[in-house]
């Protein structure tokens, strides 16, 4: 298995207009080696408020529940946060995305914020 290098390999900042469905598709390499997703016991995107380790996420995605893997490769990854997500929502949050591989190790590989920017119109 090609290994992602660590820690924070990427720090992807998305903003969004309320009330739009997002996609994040990431595609993964090593060297422009294809990194097959598949390889990792677990793949976990936490999102919460802050960044303050003793918060709690209030959303969590896994590979089947809102994170997927794609690709010829299985190398892309991607999360989706649709309409009613935003709707319901009004500020700015932060997530990480962790890899564990098969020997029981978690690392953080990708991190960054996501806002709502609100419309002037109801949606």
């Amino acid at each position: 298995m090609a290994a992602i290098k660590g820690p924070v390999q990427g720090v992807i900042n998305v903003s969004n207009v309320q009330g739009n469905y997002l996609e994040v598709p990431m595609e993964f390499n090593s060297s422009g080696t294809p990194i097959d997703l598949t390889d990792f016991a677990d793949i976990r995107m936490e999102i919460k408020r802050s960044y303050n380790v003793n918060e709690p996420a209030f959303l969590v995605f896994t590979v089947g529940n809102g994170l997927t893997i794609s690709g010829n490769d299985n190398n892309v990854l991607t999360y989706i946060l649709d309409e009613s997500f935003w709707l319901s929502q009004n500020q700015k949050w932060t997530y990480d995305i962790t890899f564990e591989t098969s020997d029981g190790k978690r690392f953080t590989y990708i991190k960054g914020s996501i806002t709502n920017v609100l419309t002037a119109s109801k949606t």
